[in-house]
């Protein structure tokens, strides 16, 4: 890919983050791939509520890691658009915002590790949004 990549995390992603810590999560590459300006990092409201309502309950102390988290990403607003699009309304609800608001704001990438309910999505694009699983992010070339 060329340029800098637009990169939508699901709350998942960056909870692991915040819950790993960046210095033993792999996924936590990926902010220092935004550090060297090849990719900007999305979040969207509803992501944010989510990773902050699971680490608030599972792992309190790392709230405060995650939080610097979202001031690193832009945080966009949650868009509850209909895609046109027959597996998405099996996805629940907040999995179908999620989505949307990353091709309503046209993401280059959705990155989940929720194999549960996007595994029949990874390496397929949505409306030219891609979703990958964070490893299958990470072994992209981001040469520019």
């Amino acid at each position: 890919m060329e340029g800098q990549i637009k990169v939508f995390l699901d709350s998942n992603v960056v909870f692991s983050i915040a819950y790993t810590g960046k210095e033993r999560s792999r996924s936590y590459l990926i902010y220092e791939i935004q550090a060297l300006g090849k990719l900007k990092v999305y979040l969207s409201d509803l992501v944010c509520k989510e990773a902050l309502f699971n680490i608030r309950r599972k792992k309190p102390e790392a709230e405060q890691d995650l939080n610097l988290l979202i001031r690193q990403s832009k945080v966009l607003v949650d868009v509850a658009a209909d895609l046109k699009h027959a597996d998405i309304h099996n996805l629940p609800l907040n999995d179908r915002i999620i989505l949307s608001t990353a091709v309503y704001h046209k993401t280059n990438v959705f990155v989940t590790g929720n194999k549960k309910d996007f595994n029949n999505f990874y390496h397929k694009k949505v409306l030219g949004t891609l979703i990958l699983k964070p490893a299958d992010f990470l072994n992209m070339d981001f040469e520019v």
